[in-house]
């Protein structure tokens, strides 16, 4: 499926299928866990797009050693204070456009609200990760396309330390 309007008269472009990490210096590079202290200061965790890239999922990883409660995030007891927030900055347009509805996500069973794709392992013990995919083109429609300069954010405002680990995945086609 492409992103571009009307009858595609000549081959399709094909680009390179690449799963990119949200950091926050936007270009992979730093840590992709995103567990550290943004209560007093949000952080954006992005991807800043060189050229353009088609985004067909996002998938997020949540992992900690505590059992999840509904009503936790991760195991974060009675869930986060201000949740995460996800936008796309458009560079030609110089706004942040909300996603899910903008929506802030504070708590574990919000995320299966959002997508059918959500599911919870156990490992040995009470280690627990909440894995969610979003499955742009099949939630969607189609992928989310994205122009040099735009960005695909996600931002903090809470206190993430007692996690283990939590990362954010885009993955689609970079042409």
């Amino acid at each position: 499926m492409s992103c571009e309007l009307g009858m595609n008269v000549v081959p399709p472009h094909l680009g390179l299928p690449v799963q990119k990490f949200l950091t926050t210096n936007g270009d992979g590079t730093g840590s992709i866990n995103a567990t550290l202290n943004h209560s007093a200061t949000p952080a954006d965790y992005y991807y800043l797009v060189p050229g353009r890239y088609d985004i067909y999922s996002l998938l997020i990883a949540v992992s900690d050693d505590a059992t999840f409660n509904q009503s936790d995030y991760g195991g974060i007891v009675s869930g986060l204070t201000n949740g995460i927030k996800m936008f796309v900055y458009n560079a030609s347009m110089n706004a942040e456009i909300p996603l899910l509805s903008g929506v802030a996500i504070k708590k574990n069973f919000e995320w299966f609200q959002l997508t059918t794709n959500t599911g919870l392992t156990q490992f040995s013990g009470t280690p627990q990760t909440l894995r969610i995919n979003f499955d742009i083109r099949q939630d969607y429609g189609m992928p989310i396309c994205l122009s040099t300069g735009d960005k695909f954010i996600v931002r903090l405002n809470d206190n993430f330390t007692s996690l283990v680990g939590q990362t954010f995945g885009l993955r689609g086609i970079q042409h």
